[in-house]
Order: structure tokens, then C-alpha cells, then sequence
């Protein structure tokens, strides 16, 4: 049986909210970013992915001033999607706990999954991605056809790594920016293969000077590798 026939998700979503809207430049998209949903604790609507529509917001400066920057992509070629594009009642860790959602992959998965907070935000991910936003964001590399794909943040690596059976056998790091920067995977999307990019989710907090301080090392790295492969 699978997690939608035995679960009514309808009761868990915040329909009146709609779907946040693909971020799409004014040109032919060279990369999509990946943000993993848009569910917030506060009321606040974003009506567009990753609030990217917001040029003065803390994501946007992320995302473009920094990464796109580095890596030399023009925000006119940067389409944005979220991994699950839906709002929820809660985040997806609480769901994952009021539903008493289990998975049932091969060991090392659940191992490899850090805190149990993260594994709970990555098994409602799976689960509802599988069921629902796979189709969806196979669709939008379909017909935007973007050459990089770049995932936001740990969840929505651990997610993409399953569901598209990325090499298992990877050591995760004690964090992702030791893991991002250093590695790039070939990743097949629908009838696409890309190259895909694992980055930390905009570094806040006690994680923000490390981040920080990985990014601006290793960042310049994998520029160099990108423009070897693409003409941005």
C-alpha cells in the first residue's frame, strides 16, 4: 500500500495558501535551485520559490550574490523549485511524527541520517516526493531544461540521493559543506542528466561562520570545475 492511498494529505495541507511559483529568469535557465518546501512557522505567504521575487530577502543575497556569483551563473539563467512545493500545517519533522511514517530502505540509509529531527524531515520528504513531487519537478527539467541542478540544504540532498539512486556509498562529512563543495554528481531527471551540486541551506545560527568560511574556500573550486564543463 502506498503512503497516498493510506494517507488523505489534504488534511495536512494549507490549500488556501496555492502553490509557491517557479522562479524563472528573463533567459534560457542554466540552473535550478532546490529548496526543500516552503512551510515557515509564521502566517507569511511566499508566493514565489524560495522567495526569490524578493531581491532584499536573506535567501535571495544567498543565492545570488553569493553563490551565483562565485560560480558565475547570471540570475537571468536561474529557474528555482522546492523539492516539495506545498504548505503543510507543520514542518515536515512534526508530520513525520504525527503520522508515525516509517521507511523501509536498506540499512545504511537510516544510519546515515544525523539527528532525529533530520531523519524525520527526510522520511515525510521521501515519502510525499515519491508520491508527488517527483512528476513535478521531473516536468519542470523537462521543459526548461537546465544543465545544473543545485539542492538546498541536507534533507533535500538525502532525498535526491534515494530517490534517484545516487552512489550509496558515500561518507557523509559532519556537515554538508565539507561534502558540497568537493563533490559533484551526475544525477538522470526524467530524460535529463544533469550536473547536480549539494549545498548547505543559507548558513544561520552557531553553523554560520564554518559555513561561511567553507563556502568562500571551496566555492571558487567548483566554479573552475563548472566552466570546464559549460559556457554561462
Amino acid at each position: 500500500m502506498s503512503f497516498a492511498s493510506e494517507i488523505d494529505m489534504q488534511e495536512y495541507l494549507l490549500v488556501e495558501r496555492g502553490i509557491p511559483e517557479l522562479f524563472r529568469g528573463s533567459k534560457m535557465a542554466d540552473v535550478l535551485f532546490l529548496g526543500q518546501d516552503p512551510t515557515i512557522v509564521s502566517s507569511r505567504h511566499i508566493p514565489v520559490v524560495l522567495d526569490l521575487n524578493n531581491l532584499s530577502g536573506q535567501l535571495s543575497k544567498y543565492i545570488f550574490n553569493k553563490i551565483c556569483r562565485t560560480l558565475g551563473f547570471s540570475r537571468k539563467r536561474v529557474l528555482a523549485w522546492n523539492l516539495v512545493n506545498r504548505y503543510f500545517t507543520k514542518k515536515p519533522r512534526g508530520l513525520a511524527h504525527d503520522l508515525r511514517i516509517e521507511l523501509y530502505l536498506r540499512n545504511e540509509f537510516l544510519q546515515l541520517d544525523g539527528s532525529r529531527n533530520d531523519w524525520k524531515t527526510v522520511r515525510f520528504l521521501y515519502h510525499y516526493f515519491i508520491e508527488f513531487g517527483k512528476q513535478e519537478l521531473e516536468y519542470v527539467i523537462n521543459k526548461y531544461q537546465p544543465n545544473i541542478i543545485i539542492s538546498l540544504g541536507e534533507p533535500v540532498f538525502r532525498v535526491l540521493r534515494y530517490a534517484y539512486a545516487i552512489p550509496q556509498d558515500i561518507t557523509m562529512p559532519e556537515n554538508l559543506a565539507e561534502l558540497c563543495c568537493d563533490t559533484t554528481f551526475e544525477i538522470s531527471v526524467g530524460n535529463n542528466t544533469l550536473v547536480w551540486l549539494a549545498l548547505p541551506h543559507e548558513p544561520t545560527g552557531d553553523r554560520n561562520p564554518h559555513y561561511q568560511k567553507v563556502l568562500s574556500n571551496k566555492l571558487p573550486m567548483i566554479a573552475s570545475v563548472l566552466q570546464s564543463k559549460f559556457i554561462f
